[in-house]
């Protein structure tokens, strides 16, 4: 009998970073509110375990969290950079990469947004206030289930087809963010600053990053939940 929800594996924070970042259950309910069926992912080990993996879920979430660390940038440390956790960069940069090729569906969150970015090929700052002053704030002071700031969303884009709307406000608790995106993507949202807030593969069925998080707002806001019912639908198309 086959499966009536697809599997989404999510990525998650794993040893010392578990006491650092924000808990897990928003993915996991967000996931499972839109009919998809969790699963938590532990770091992969290599390119073999990340394929097995891959091969066991219908979608990859990539969540958000800590720094990446600039060893997987191929730049120095700038100012301002924060805690990053090399274990993890190492998975989730395997998984993205693993899923690109199998087209399988991927839906990026703040960190994730970053990740989905240089997994391609593209490239991050490594902090906002340092190396692009003149942006306006992007690590809110509210509570993450408040929006923060306003975006623009491209209408030629799969972000667009999903939210239907050209404008929306989002949270925003970040200080990193996509700098060059990566050939055969696209951007799809920005800031009032220019600073890029959703990426996506133009050729992919499901390969879409935001800079917010919307498993936060799923409360109050309809565009999260289209955000990931569109996610799971693919995943089901899959």
């Amino acid at each position: 009998m086959g499966r009536q929800r697809p599997v989404i594996g999510i990525t998650a924070a794993h040893y010392s970073e578990e006491l650092k970042t924000f808990p897990r259950a928003f993915y996991v309910d967000s996931i499972r509110n839109a009919g998809g069926t969790p699963i938590i992912l532990p770091p992969v080990r290599n390119s073999e375990e990340s394929r097995e993996v891959l091969d066991l879920i219908d979608g990859l979430l990539l969540t958000g969290g800590g720094d990446i660390s600039p060893t997987y940038l191929k730049e120095d440390p700038q100012r301002g950079i924060e805690a990053c956790f090399p274990e993890r960069d190492f998975s989730e940069l395997l998984l993205a990469k693993g899923a690109m090729q199998l087209d399988l569906p991927l839906l990026g969150i703040c960190r994730g947004i970053q990740v989905l970015a240089v997994a391609a090929g593209g490239k991050i700052y490594q902090d906002i206030p340092s190396q692009y002053p003149e942006a306006i704030e992007h690590k809110q002071t509210a509570p993450r289930q408040y929006t923060w700031h306003s975006i623009e969303v491209k209408q030629t884009s799969l972000l667009f087809t999903l939210l239907k709307e050209t404008g929306i406000d989002v949270n925003s608790l970040h200080h990193q963010a996509v700098h060059e995106i990566p050939s055969g993507f696209q951007i799809n949202a920005q800031a009032v600053d220019g600073i890029i807030e959703g990426i996506e593969k133009t050729a992919a069925k499901f390969c879409l990053g935001v800079q917010w998080h919307p498993e936060s707002m799923l409360e109050t806001e309809k565009h999260s939940r289209a955000l990931f019912s569109g996610f799971i639908e693919a995943c089901i198309e899959k």
